[in-house]
């Protein structure tokens, strides 16, 4: 769903997308952007509207795993939920020739967070801050809604920019969100007990992906701001068992790069092994941040919106351990 500048295909055989070729009567394949394990993202143009969409296709040996069909549609019923301008717009959803899934999303032009930091190794403080608070407004609407997204990392940070050109941050792929009960809630099964992209997951999520409440995403959160100012993960492991013990018992690898007074104390507070010991929420971490920003006006602002909304959230309940 997002654009980034790497070199794509003509072709997918595994989607049966060609360059050139349209779409329900309606969408022009211009590019293939990005293939991975489980589909792969174009850029097209909707004939109709004159507009760039990227479309979003589950591989069709995927699309016949009950699971993936299911994350998929997790992904979209998610999406479509929240109309935020920090999460990325869904327009359509359907199935291609009658068993490939389809998503048409908004197109995006900039990069994720990930590709920043392969490209500059960190991020300024002042401006790591500003991604992670518009983070915090992306999901203070998912929250309040009962969803939690459980994959916040850099690659699911996009970072473009508004009409006026000042710097829009989008949080990507609800495709492993919980969904809570009363809102089309997925099953998941045993296999999916553990969820996520191991380096970002909470201690409670290493556990049970079915347990964790928001403040999982406020570690997520953290894992990743400290990763942007200090240009390395808090925990690094060789295998998802040794990473679980560490996220578990080892305290994060010391903060060494400069940073504003006050702002590894924040981090570390996401990073509480507890989450009865992290931010309750994304308001309270959003608050907790609007020192370190940019522009303290625009960053108490957002602030203040991020409250707002989070406040329609209910109290998470404790997490068993």
């Amino acid at each position: 769903m997002a654009a980034v500048s790497r070199p794509g295909a003509s072709s997918d055989d595994d989607v049966g997308v060609e360059v050139g070729s349209v779409l329900l009567g309606k969408y022009r394949i211009e590019a293939i952007l990005g293939k991975g394990g489980m589909g792969i993202v174009a850029r097209a143009t909707h004939l109709h509207l004159d507009e760039q969409v990227a479309i979003k296709f589950l591989r069709r040996d995927t699309a016949s795993d009950p699971e993936a069909a299911q994350r998929f549609l997790r992904e979209a019923q998610a999406a479509v939920k929240l109309k935020n301008e920090h999460v990325a717009r869904v327009i359509d959803v359907g199935t291609l020739d009658g068993h490939v899934p389809y998503m048409v999303m908004e197109y995006l032009e900039g990069a994720d967070l990930d590709l920043m930091l392969e490209q500059s190794g960190v991020i300024a403080p002042e401006l790591a801050v500003d991604f992670v608070l518009q983070a915090c407004a992306a999901l203070s609407e998912a929250h309040a809604l009962g969803i939690v997204h459980r994959d916040i990392k850099p690659s699911n940070i996009f970072v473009t920019w508004r009409t006026d050109g000042s710097v829009l941050v989008k949080v990507l792929d609800f495709g492993i969100s919980k969904i809570a009960a009363g809102l089309t809630e997925v099953s998941l099964t045993q296999t999916q007990s553990v969820l996520g992209t191991p380096a970002y997951m909470s201690p409670e999520q290493m556990r049970s992906a079915r347990s964790v409440d928001a403040r999982t995403d406020i570690w997520s959160l953290g894992t990743v701001l400290y990763e942007l100012v200090q240009g390395h993960r808090p925990f690094e492991a060789e295998s998802f068992s040794e990473m679980c013990v560490k996220v578990a018992v080892d305290p994060p690898m010391p903060l060494t790069n400069p940073l504003p007074p006050g702002l590894a104390d924040v981090i570390m507070t996401c990073l509480a092994k507890s989450p009865a010991e992290r931010y309750p929420n994304v308001g309270a971490l959003a608050e907790a941040l609007v020192p370190f920003g940019r522009d303290p006006r625009a960053a108490q602002l957002l602030m203040e919106r991020t409250q707002r909304t989070v406040g329609r959230a209910p109290t998470p309940p404790p997490v068993r351990a």
